[in-house]
């Protein structure tokens, strides 16, 4: 939060938090490189639970992918 914190107007506060997370994560992406497939299967598998109306549940394949990702490792698709 910062020295934004005391600004009195919210609006700017939610503007420049917004701003900032967009430098943040773009910087992120940038750094870390997730290969769009990462997070397509890591999202697939949450949807999947979601739909069926299962308990979100971490497995050792969804564990793995998060790991891989975590330690920027390549996925070498050791789960199908």
């Amino acid at each position: 939060m910062g020295w934004i914190q005391f600004e009195p107007d919210a609006e700017k506060r939610k503007k420049f938090m917004e701003d900032y997370f967009e430098i943040v994560l773009a910087g992120y992406r940038f750094r870390s490189q997730i290969l769009s497939n990462f997070m397509e299967n890591i999202i697939d598998a949450f949807e999947v639970m979601r739909n069926n109306s299962e308990e979100p549940e971490c497995d050792e394949e969804l564990s793995y992918r998060i790991k891989c990702i975590e330690d920027d490792n390549p996925y070498m698709g050791f789960f199908p």
